[in-house]
């Protein structure tokens, strides 16, 4: 943009206009909140994936309690569920299912047979 001096000489000024600042602002929140959208994805997709991981390695760790004679009726955290279906095959043989339901309803399941002195 040019303008006149006093002088009468003209000068380039430089900047930005307020309509290119105004733009500018516009595209940087809405880049910056489909970011923040896609951290919150991100977020609840590693949620769901531990407490999937947590509710295997509970399930498993519930059939060992068995298999070694303890009690499996300790408490679970708020929200997580387990259910321990046993199951009569073959005389010897027991099957034992054991049902671990997350909070956001995601089970992982797991069976056993027990035959004998197992």
């Amino acid at each position: 943009m040019w303008t006149n001096n006093v002088g009468g000489e003209a000068r380039h000024q430089q900047g930005f206009s307020l309509p290119e600042v105004l733009i500018a602002a516009l595209l940087f929140s809405v880049s910056l909140l489909g970011l923040l959208q896609y951290h919150q994805v991100l977020l609840q997709g590693l949620q769901r994936q531990w407490q999937y991981r947590q509710a295997w390695s509970l399930a498993h760790q519930q059939l060992e309690r068995l298999a070694a004679g303890s009690d499996v009726d300790d408490a679970m955290a708020p929200g997580w569920r387990r259910e321990l279906q046993p199951g009569e095959a073959d005389g010897a043989c027991r099957q034992f299912t054991v049902t671990i339901t997350t909070p956001l309803r995601q089970q992982a399941r797991l069976s056993r047979w027990y035959c004998g002195d197992d």
